[in-house]
């Protein structure tokens, strides 16, 4: 707003004024060019002549004056520019424009262009900022290095910061690196407070003045690229006085930086999906964004290489961009060699932010253990007295490694496992190859040639920590007795095959082998080609020994200090005749022989170890005994099977859980066997000698906690023997009797087992009758028990599908409602039903669909040991679902079956009477040589829906009806209900499914 320096008289000027005033904000300035204040605000001089005329003009209208003047004075009261304080009228101009212009990036701000992937991750943190929120809000964006945190704050400081009064973007790092922490604070107090900025050299001391004045403004502060908290420690007092709705961006590797904070929510950057790493990459090497005619495979392969690193997608896309197939290609050759410099530098400074023990941790993850479990590996460090349990989190926080779920062999469950990106680990292991150009004097080796080169011709050193590496790799390797004798701080060895490659036992030692590190921590050598392990080596140091598929005889002579080890795993060494006294193997943990087919018998000092908890002997042909006076006090998990020879079994623990003797050749349970009372599984498969008659599996003091019980392949198994050991054994929740060719009937007393849940019955060909089973039953299997009559067995499992669906889960084991037995029809209390494989069902209603009973006929002959069977689902026309439904069973159908399955579903309502049109497509598919699908072996199928009536008669009970009783319709086709065109004929039939599933039974 400009005031010249005379008012004018004429009405029509002042009468926009207060309309004016309306619009202004306290931010907003006016301008008095030649003119006095004073005379504004309080209308003096020319402005009191004036209004002495408005006065006289308007006479008896003074109200209309008086808001004149206020409106004056409230005018002049405003910051702005007085002319008279300029010597020079272009420096006036000047400023008026500058201000100006600061007023229009605030209002129209920047769009940063070219950005991809960045939307996704704006619109998620916005709804983490929550900007309208007076609160003080502090975010923290964690990542790797080039993943994309100072783009992303960057986006997010150009998109919010017209909303504050005052703005910060401090490049945290640049800062402290050019003018330290006093340079920091100096930048981050002039930007707040629209000062003048301070020498970034002085020592600034802000004032209470100022940091009140700080705490009155709304702020918005990004700190880009924070290092270490002591960058920023005095910053975080500052942060705690921002005013209120001030908001905080900080972006850094390290995720510990934000433990300061008493309240940050944290972002973590991902890496950019396929699509989005494409365009990215284009955009860069060709300036649109899709690659050129040509050169698309090679840009697959860049992508496959960044792995959804943008800082290598731009970095690569722009040293690629203007070039050649050739040279492309010449340079994908190269960085599988040698990484890219600029993006190394980038990745490399979390690293050079490690301390000693923390860069040690991070080359061993890097070159031996990815993949691995976090477990294993942190008490494979931890023995090297590298501090690995605060090691591995600092690592975490830095994102240099992840933790990702994965399947553990060992441990039969999930676990977590260190993963990292495909550049860090190539950053890492191109930091040991800077080591030196000998591969002999560098710490860590994992490439076969190399390693095959140093160990032929003895050039390792003392240098050498750690060797991992394929023997199939490098052909048949001859080595010198002494070859690894240089190698005295060798922590870590790993001689692994991979045999599909080739021969297993391909590094030959035909003179010999003199010796191996005494600090060997970790010693795995598959297909080792001696009897023995060196005389000289000693074992002290050592926490798991993996040697499969090796011709060791034995181990070493005599008895050695094994108070580390953890692991012993000779599995598939044939040879293997004796096992060593390990009575000083106090923390042995695990021992892997199964398939030593040679060996006879055990020391007795394994059962005596305190922390031993898994003994596997599995296909010990040649064992015959195993009796032991001991009871061990650890022993969890005892593996038996497949020990032919094996007679005499009395092996007891205090913590036994699981035992299996399946194909053993046991004449009778030894009483011992009641002293595992913590027993919950016990496998007898194939246990063809084993006499049950009299043979109780529970007494008062017994198996009662055993609740799962395999008997499959058991000859000698009959109703009445069955009746006996199942006689008291309350718990069993699992019974395994397939193929017990002599069992015709089930016992009575089945029925009393009120928490079995699974009961397989395959092959059982004599069987005819199941008696009645308990209620709790979930899981029934009886493939091709050809004269089992099932009708009222179907029945009841359909019951209990029905009245448990809405609330049922599966149970610990996984135990889902299945049935699979002998049958040629789709039950009758299915509503709708078909002899095709697919069916299309009328419209039904949406609201408190919970999900659908399936049932598939399978014809005589069918198998699904090459393919699996699933169920698609359309709404529509349009595949809105797809499950899988496994049959469990290698062989093929000797006549009809009948599978029966549930699959929980919902459907999104968008009104309470809201219906819909459903198909449903049983298929086979399979994965030979291409995808491929197929409906060759079901006969039939059927469907019904299942409604949640609970939460029906919560709502509104009047939504489904039950307007007409459809029991006991057996029609086989669909197609007659689908001539009802009319939507006041269709939804009244199809309202009372939802009741009539629940009244069917």
């Amino acid at each position: 707003m400009s005031f010249k320096k005379e008012m004018r008289s004429r009405q029509h000027s002042s009468k926009p004024l207060r309309s004016h005033m309306h619009l202004l904000s306290s931010s907003q300035k006016t301008m008095l060019p030649q003119n006095d204040p004073s005379h504004v605000r309080k209308q003096t001089g020319s402005y009191k002549q004036a209004f002495e005329k408005h006065k006289r003009d308007l006479k008896h209208n003074n109200d209309k004056l008086e808001k004149w003047k206020a409106a004056l004075t409230e005018a002049a009261n405003l910051v702005g520019w007085d002319s008279r304080n300029y010597r020079i009228e272009s420096d006036f101009i000047k400023d008026i424009v500058e201000d100006v212009l600061q007023k229009l990036n605030l209002r129209y701000p920047y769009e940063i262009k070219g950005l991809v992937g960045v939307e996704k991750n704006y619109d998620q943190i916005e709804s983490i900022l929550k900007i309208e929120s007076n609160d003080v809000g502090i975010l923290g964006i964690w990542g790797m290095g080039g993943i994309g945190k100072t783009t992303l704050a960057r986006t997010l400081y150009a998109k919010l910061y017209s909303q504050f009064e005052g703005r910060c973007f401090l490049n945290v790092m640049d800062e402290s690196n050019k003018y330290g922490v006093n340079g920091l604070h100096n930048k981050f107090f002039s930007s707040l407070l629209e000062e003048e900025n301070l020498h970034p050299d002085a020592s600034y001391i802000e004032s209470s003045f100022s940091v009140r004045r700080i705490a009155r403004k709304r702020v918005f502060v990004v700190l880009d690229g924070v290092e270490t908290l002591e960058q920023i420690e005095d910053l975080i007092l500052k942060i705690d006085a921002l005013g209120p709705g001030s908001r905080v961006i900080i972006t850094t590797r390290d995720k510990h930086i934000f433990s300061q904070f008493s309240k940050c929510e944290i972002y973590e950057v991902k890496e950019l999906n396929k699509r989005d790493s494409l365009q990215l990459f284009c955009l860069s090497a060709f300036r649109e964004k899709h690659p050129n005619i040509g050169y698309e495979d090679l840009s697959e392969r860049v992508i496959a290489y960044c792995q959804g690193n943008p800082l290598a997608l731009k970095v690569l896309g722009a040293n690629l961009s203007s070039r050649g197939k050739k040279e492309w290609k010449n340079e994908l050759k190269k960085l599988q060699k040698i990484p890219n410099r600029k993006i190394y530098n980038v990745l490399k400074l979390s690293y050079d932010d490690l301390d000693c023990s923390q860069k040690a941790i991070f080359l061993d993850i890097t070159c031996f253990f990815r993949g691995e479990s976090k477990f294993h590996v942190t008490h494979m460090l931890e023995a090297c007295e590298f501090f690995a349990k605060s090691g591995i989190e600092v690592l975490l926080d830095k994102a240099l490694i992840q933790l990702q779920l994965f399947w553990h062999w060992q441990f039969k469950s999930e676990t977590d496992g260190l993963e990292m990106h495909d550049l860090l680990q190539e950053m890492g292991q191109e930091i040991v190859n800077q080591e030196s150009k000998d591969p002999g004097k560098r710490s860590r080796l994992w490439k076969a040639e190399e390693i095959s080169d140093l160990l032929k011709e003895n050039k390792g050193t003392e240098v050498v920590e750690g060797i991992i590496f394929d023997s199939t790799e490098v052909g048949d390797l001859y080595l010198k007795s002494d070859s690894f004798k240089r190698m005295t701080n060798l922590r870590y060895l790993d001689i692994y095959y991979n045999i599909s490659n080739g021969s297993i036992c391909n590094v030959h030692l035909p003179d010999g082998l003199e010796c191996l590190s005494d600090k060997l921590r970790y010693l795995q050598w598959d297909g080792y080609c001696l009897e023995s392990l060196p005389s000289t080596f000693c074992a002290e140091m050592l926490i798991e020994l993996h040697m499969t598929h090796c011709k060791l005889k034995k181990l070493w002579d005599g008895v050695q200090n094994l108070v580390n080890l953890r692991s012993i795993m000779l599995q598939s060494s044939k040879d293997l005749i004796e096992i060593p006294d390990l009575s000083r193997a106090t923390n042995l943990e695990r021992v892997y022989l199964c398939q030593c087919e040679s060996l006879r018998q055990l020391h007795p000092s394994i059962f005596s170890l305190p922390r031993l908890i898994f003994l596997d002997l599995e296909d010990c042909i040649k064992i015959e005994s195993l009796k032991t006076n001991i009871h061990s006090k650890s022993l969890c998990k005892l593996k038996l099977g497949g020990c032919s020879s094996l007679i005499e079994f009395s092996v007891t623990s205090e913590e036994m859980t699981k035992l299996t003797l399946h194909g053993t050749a046991i004449r009778e349970l030894s009483s011992s066997i009641w002293r595992n009372r913590k027993l919950t599984s016990l496998g007898l498969t194939e246990c063809k000698n084993l006499n049950f008659v009299g043979n109780k599996l529970s007494n008062d003091q017994g198996l009662g906690s055993v609740t799962e019980l395999d008997l499959s392949g058991c000859t000698e198994i009959n109703a009445l023997s069955l009746w006996s050991i199942l006689d008291g054994i309350q718990s069993l929740k699992r019974l395994k009797l397939k193929e017990c060719c002599n069992l015709e009937c089930l016992p009575e007393n089945i029925r009393n087992h009120s928490m079995l849940k699974r009961l397989d019955l395959d092959d059982c060909r004599k069987l005819v009758s199941l008696a009645e089973l308990p209620p709790s039953l979930l899981y029934l299997k009886a493939v091709n028990c050809n004269y089992l009559d099932t009708n009222s067995t179907q029945r009841l499992l359909l019951e209990n599908m029905v009245q448990n669906f809405s609330t049922d889960t599966p149970d610990e084991d996984g135990v889902f409602h299945f049935s699979l037995l002998p049958g040629a029809q789709v039950p009758c209390n299915f509503d709708f039903k078909t002899v095709e494989a697919s069916i299309s069902i009328p419209p039904i209603p949406k609201s408190y669909l919970c999900g659908f009973i399936f049932c598939i006929v399978l014809s005589e002959g069918f198998s699904v040991y090459e393919h699996s069977l699933h169920c698609v689902i359309f709404e529509h026309g349009k595949e809105v679902d797809r499950c899988r439904i496994s049959c469990n069973y290698l062989g093929a159908l000797i006549l009809d079956h009948v599978l029966i399955c549930w699959h929980r579903y919902s459907i999104q309502e968008s009104g309470s009477y809201d219906f819909c049109n459903l198909s449903f497509q049983f298929i086979l598919q399979g994965h030979k040589e291409k995808l491929w699908w197929s409906t060759e072996g079901i006969k039939g199928c059927g469907v019904l829906p299942l409604y949640d009536l609970e939460r029906e008669l919560e709502g509104d009970s009047s939504s489904i009806t039950r307007t007409q009783d459809s029991e006991g319709d057996d029609t086989d086709e669909v197609e007659s209900s689908n001539n009802e065109n009319e939507d006041d004929q269709k939804h009244p039939w199809c309202c009372s499914i939802g009741m009539n599933l629940f009244t069917h039974f």
